[in-house]
């Protein structure tokens, strides 16, 4: 596939994902630019509404797209109004923080903890308070220490400064949430619980004037201190997987080597002008697009085209952006739209992202149902309780204990305590979950699609034939190691000893030569030997031809004008490769190998992995059809390393980036696994499934809590004092449950 046909390709699915939004919106004007931020805060499918209302509602910006399971919003604005660094911060407001594509990583985690520490101190000085003073009140009439009755009223206008600090600015997310839901008529989770927490504030707040000392300033507390906590610890779960992606994202290129005012200097990819001359020498990524100017050298182009033979390169060849020069090196003049491979890859990515929109997530769901019939328990209560002639403050009191035992305390830590022990037990088997949408939406995955490289094959050159020659072995070892090329350093790895001594060393863009143990020795392309005089037997062809055949890479050894021996590199199939597959298969799942080597090459996978599809000669642009034409046999999970794999992993039901990986690749999949241990991926599935199974045990209690606790207080059994209790008992044995250890 030449470059034309990839960008055909690339504009067409472009398109296709824009498509479902031309009946939606109006056409862009044509000055529009797009971009896309990373905002943090964004937690359900409320968010995306209230983001995208919000973002409306600024002059310069026409529309915008959000998704929470991305944490991500695409923007379509007018430059000549707003200017791109403009635009994060409109978008901030009312907790949300929106940063720039390129920063990885964003958040208060200072204001967070703030929130948290002072909220905790002001509840636990406010539970001695109650525990002084209003508890044995409430049960013997007197005080637990004999305070006068304007101490007592001095506590408990203490207790009213207090709980309104935790309400207000600890549960600043929860409020803000709940307005969230409120303002797009989606109600959620925060609703129910701020309900809940500010019937018992406003109650408190008329008994304490009113001069009655029952008062509920600690179940405000309670509420609010039980389900931050339980946020908090999904969070910093997050942030322990935050981290370790952050280390994948540094591999990302930055910066260029440029031939400027007759020297050389780093500069970065931003101020890189068209037609500049950019230095790559071995063992680095070419950093954009462009034709080689000058020199001669190998390139690695796996992590972009997937091909795993190495690319000999030549004055006035394409050079691809993110490939690795493996000798030598190279001058490339940047394209004359100084555009990088890799960051179209991004773009792409991003889009294809943006366009799954963020799953509502369970307890939300649930909420969209449970707050109408809560709040008409409450005033039905209150109501029928005027009705049948009780007092007032009695039938209010009722009615708040309507409130505050369904209050959904439970049902608030059933997600979030299990998501983050799901976080936390994964990331001990080294696998990180980037998103806790994973562990609510279907884990089912009727197909996994795996790219060969890196995954089902160790995605490294190995001396797989040694040939029929030790010396000649030792002779192409001791040459080789002077070398970088992948091929050169698996034959340099044959011999751990310093054998002979090697003179005269030469590289050259099809081999290597040098002088050995008084023979001048030649190591390299079949082809180039021949050129250069060597000859060789039929068998000798014979085996070459097998070698290309099956994907691998044959180098000849020869001196005196004979080649003496055929040493045969390539990439290698994992020893566990052909159990798990067949595992997975017993399993009932069906298997996809997609590989960028020719049909002739991929034969030997056909023949030992028994896939039920096997895709041969796959692009990158192509490899996002592939996974489209698979999801119309069901949900496909997509297993690749590389960043020619970025796309299908973020097209794909579920993306899981393995091994050793690139940035992009860990940006656009769900689970990454850094390691190359390929159980780890069964690992996965099961950690989803345990902890989809512990979010269901968690949701159960608290519907059976409810389902007790609610006729009771609507029958006036019990007070809110005993709710707040029920409550908090429910909301132990959910933090209990979800505590346990996941057995992967």
């Amino acid at each position: 596939m030449d470059s034309e046909q990839a960008e055909r390709i690339r504009k067409e699915t472009i398109a296709r994902r824009h498509q479902e939004y031309e009946e939606e919106y109006e056409e862009l004007p044509e000055d529009a630019e797009e971009t896309f931020l990373k905002v943090d805060g964004m937690h359900c499918a409320t968010c995306e509404s209230f983001i995208e209302s919000l973002s409306k509602e600024q002059e310069g910006i026409y529309r915008s797209e959000a998704s929470y399971s991305s944490e991500l919003v695409k923007i379509y604005y007018n430059p000549d109004q707003l200017a791109e660094d403009e635009l994060p911060d409109l978008i901030s407001k009312m907790g949300y923080d929106a940063y720039p594509m390129n920063s990885f990583f964003g958040g208060d985690n200072f204001t967070q903890m703030m929130r948290l520490t002072l909220g905790t101190i002001f509840a636990v000085y406010g539970l001695l308070v109650y525990i002084m003073v209003l508890y044995p009140t409430y049960l013997t009439g007197q005080p637990l220490i004999p305070f006068s009755k304007t101490a007592i009223y001095f506590f408990m206008y203490h207790l009213l400064f207090m709980s309104s600090v935790v309400l207000f600015f600890t549960g600043f997310p929860i409020l803000r949430g709940a307005w969230v839901s409120v303002s797009v008529l989606k109600p959620n989770m925060d609703l129910l619980i701020a309900i809940a927490a500010i019937s018992a504030y406003l109650f408190s707040i008329v008994a304490l004037f009113s001069g009655l000392q029952e008062i509920y300033f600690d179940v405000t507390t309670a509420i609010i201190i039980v389900v931050t906590w339980g946020n908090y610890y999904e969070s910093r779960m997050k942030n322990d997987k935050n981290s370790l992606l952050q280390k994948l994202m540094e591999r990302r290129i930055q910066e260029a080597r440029v031939k400027r005012n007759g020297s050389t200097e780093m500069v970065s990819l931003e101020s890189l002008q068209p037609s500049e001359e950019i230095i790559v020498k071995a063992g680095e990524r070419i950093p954009v697009d462009g034709v080689i100017k000058e020199g001669k050298g190998v390139v690695n182009e796996a992590l972009i085209t997937g091909e795993s033979k190495p690319v000999s390169k030549y004055p006035g060849d394409r050079a691809i952006s993110g490939t690795i020069l493996t000798q030598n090196a190279l001058t490339v003049e940047a394209d004359e739209n100084v555009q990088s491979t890799i960051e179209r890859m991004i773009r792409l990515m991003w889009d294809i992202q943006s366009g799954h929109s963020g799953q509502q997530r369970l307890v939300d769901r649930v909420a969209s149902y449970f707050v109408p019939g809560v709040l008409i328990l409450g005033f039905g209560t209150f109501f029928i309780s005027i009705l049948l002639g009780v007092a007032f403050s009695t039938a209010l009191l009722s009615a708040l204990a309507v409130l505050i035992v369904s209050c959904p305390c439970a049902l608030g830590l059933a997600t979030p305590l299990a998501v983050a022990s799901g976080f936390r037990d994964a990331l001990d088997h080294n696998i990180i979950f980037k998103t806790g949408a994973v562990f609510e939406e279907s884990t089912k995955a009727d197909i996994l699609a795996f790219d060969k490289t890196g995954t089902l094959t160790t995605g490294r050159m190995q001396l797989l034939d040694d040939g029929n020659n030790g010396q000649a072995l030792a002779y192409a070892a001791m040459i080789e190691q002077y070398s970088s090329h992948p091929v050169a350093e698996a034959i340099a790895h044959a011999i751990d000893e310093e054998l002979y001594e090697v003179q005269d060393f030469r590289s050259f863009n099809q081999g290597v030569a040098g002088t050995v143990d008084g023979k001048r020795v030649t190591v390299g392309q079949p082809e180039w030997a021949v050129e250069n005089g060597h000859s060789m037997t039929t068998e000798q062809q014979q085996n070459i031809s097998e070698a290309r055949q099956n994907g691998q890479v044959p180098t000849v050894v020869a001196w005196q004008g004979q080649v003496h021996s055929i040493l045969v590199v390539g990439d290698q199939i994992r020893e566990e490769a052909k159990s798990f597959v067949s595992n997975l298969k017993e399993k009932g799942k069906k298997i996809a190998i997609i590989t960028g080597d020719s049909k002739e090459a991929a034969q030997p996978l056909r023949e030992k992995l028994r896939p039920d599809f096997l895709y041969a000669g796959a692009k990158p642009e192509s490899k996002t059809e592939i996974i489209r034409e698979l999801k119309e046999s069901g949900n496909v999970a997509m297993v690749g390393d590389g960043s020619n794999d970025a796309l299908a992993l973020a097209e794909a039901d579920l993306g899981i980036a393995f091994g050793d990986l690139t940035a992009i690749a860990a940006e656009s999949a769900q689970i990454v696994i850094p390691q190359d241990v390929l159980h780890k991926v069964s690992d996965a599935f099961t950690a989803m499934h345990l902890t989809k199974a512990r979010i269901r045990q968690n949701l159960g209690w608290a519907f059976i809590y409810n389902i007790v606790a609610i006729p009771l207080a609507v029958a006036g059994v019990i007070n809110p004092l005993f709710a707040a209790l029920a409550m908090a008992s429910s909301s132990l044995l959910v933090v209990g449950n979800s505590s346990r250890k996941l057995k992967l």
